[in-house]
């Protein structure tokens, strides 16, 4: 009876640290989740005559995070956007 006790307690307490192993696994120190990501640039967009920079991740040709890296800046009213449009990733 004593050895079924502890068996079960062994077994119990393994089911425990996996499900704990499991939900954490994902996560980094800070609680954020972990992005998965293969190439990081940086890129203004714009509308109309106002961008602003943002830090562009990729994962293949999709886009995982787009974080703003500066305020906006408006431009003059002869201000026009010479770069050829293309995709982000």
């Amino acid at each position: 009876m004593g050895s079924l006790i502890i068996l079960l307690s062994f077994i119990i307490s393994l089911l425990i640290v996996n499900i704990l192993f499991m939900g954490f696994s994902d996560l980094n120190l800070n609680g954020e989740d972990i992005i998965d990501f293969d190439r990081t640039h940086t890129r203004a967009l714009c509308s109309g005559r106002t961008c602003r920079d943002f830090l562009v991740s990729c994962s293949g040709s999709e886009v995982v995070e787009l974080k703003p890296i500066s305020g906006f800046v408006t431009f003059g009213d002869d201000w026009v956007d010479l770069r050829e449009r293309r995709e982000l990733c």
